[in-house]
């Protein structure tokens, strides 16, 4: 651990998400859970093991999920406040929220990007060695025309140009999303109209005006929550982080006849009946039921209270809690709270020509960067007997899939789909 002289971190988690739909239709990005407990909770670890206990968190909609877990920090050994952004707006405007609550100078980090706290401790370093009064965090990529670029002379940040063409790119540094502000970039916010980039506007007029702005080059994991799919990353990365070894909680009955292989995390109360197969890295959730000759592989995580009934296979899926399956195939898919799977009904993960897969996110088709994808699925979801899911679909809270139907299309949310019964034919024999 290191000491930051109590410095505050302001945590912004205000945004909607809408990249991140269906997961996000009824609660906040940072809820989203990662081994049994939400993103936002692992953040504050984060900070914790910095030493940055005083926090303020920027709260939008259902701003209530994250105050009623939360609460004002004790539980988890910090102090927490809340600011409210009424409407998202960017991050200019989210950290506008915050700006009766902060000192003169103060970190600010994404309610929902992953990273190693030594990234805080490296900036604070340079913060306090340096006369810089902004401190960014940037990462080398590779395709530089996707990300804000920062131009680098005699070790001061001069340029940050948003995803510059091909080619036009003054460095390989792209933006991170964690940073050390000065309270006087409150007034350069007055100085740039409300825009998506607002922020980087006021930084760049900051530096115009002869402030010291410096950059911490970061090479180790930084994940960020941008797509849905970004949660198999972050899934991933905690899962090899935490679960290092075999973890059996108390009171976990396992059948002679159940094998487990390789690291996994078995939470209190759960049940592993004959013939079940479960090959880490998994996680399993409090009183969760894996049923007899249930397959669980390829960093699976399941929720509490879950039943995997009879002969069913999940690999590398992220299930909520509170969800039932019977003889079902689940691959590569993400599937909220309280949804519901007809025996037969699998999710399909790969094209038969095995590209990459696309995804509908908003308004125009996204390439996930994935050829095997299943679905994505809102809370209180139903699928019929003997119902396929084609790759990438994405499907509504509150939705039904009705039996046999095979889905090539996303429902929104509140939709159900059927097979019509007059395209049958009855006659007598």
């Amino acid at each position: 651990m290191f000491w930051v002289n109590n410095l505050q971190a302001v945590v912004l988690a205000g945004g909607k998400g809408k990249r991140a739909f269906p997961l996000t239709a009824n609660k906040p990005k940072p809820m989203q859970k990662i081994l049994g407990k939400p993103l936002l909770h692992w953040v504050i670890e984060r900070l914790k093991e910095a030493n940055l206990k005083d926090i303020i968190i920027v709260t939008g909609s259902f701003s209530n999920q994250i105050k009623d877990y939360f609460k004002d920090g004790e539980e988890l050994g910090v102090s927490i406040e809340y600011a409210y952004q009424k409407e998202a707006l960017g991050m200019a405007n989210a950290l506008e929220a915050a700006k009766d609550l902060v000192d003169d100078n103060f970190f600010v980090i994404n309610a929902d990007d992953i990273f190693e706290s030594d990234l805080l401790e490296k900036m604070y370093n340079l913060f306090k060695k340096s006369d810089a009064e902004i401190i960014l965090s940037c990462k080398p990529v590779k395709e530089t025309w996707k990300f804000g670029i920062v131009e680098v002379k005699e070790d001061k940040v001069t340029r940050i140009v948003e995803k510059p063409g091909k080619r036009k790119e003054p460095s390989n540094l792209a933006v991170i999303g964690t940073y050390i502000l000065n309270k006087k970039i409150f007034d350069y916010y007055k100085k740039i109209p409300v825009s998506d980039d607002q922020f980087e506007k006021a930084i760049q007029k900051f530096i115009d005006d002869g402030n010291s702005v410096k950059v911490v080059k970061w090479d180790k994991s930084f994940l960020t929550y941008k797509y849905p799919w970004d949660l198999f990353s972050i899934n991933e990365y905690l899962m090899n982080k935490y679960i290092k070894k075999q973890v059996i909680e108390e009171d976990v009955s396992i059948s002679e006849k159940a094998y487990i292989e390789g690291n996994v995390w078995i939470n209190k109360g759960v049940k592993i009946l004959e013939g079940a197969c479960i090959k880490g890295p998994c996680y399993i959730g409090k009183n969760t039921l894996i049923g007899d000759n249930v397959l669980i592989r390829n960093y699976s995580s399941i929720g509490d209270n879950c039943i995997v009934g009879f002969a069913s296979e999940i690999k590398n899926s992220l299930i909520g809690d509170n969800c039932y399956f019977h003889t079902n195939y689940i691959g590569d898919s993400i599937i909220s709270d309280n949804c519901y799977f007809g025996s037969g009904a699998v999710t399909a993960n790969l094209r038969f020509d095995e590209k990459i897969i696309k995804v509908k996110i908003e308004d125009r088709k996204i390439d996930s960067g994935r050829n095997k994808l299943g679905v994505i699925m809102g809370e209180n979801c139903r699928v019929g007997v003997n119902a396929s899911i084609m790759p990438g679909i994405k499907i509504g809270p509150n939705s039904i899939v009705g039996p046999s139907v095979c889905l090539y299309e996303d429902l929104a949310q509140n939709e159900m789909i059927f097979i019509d019964k007059r395209s049958y034919v009855k006659k007598k024999r």
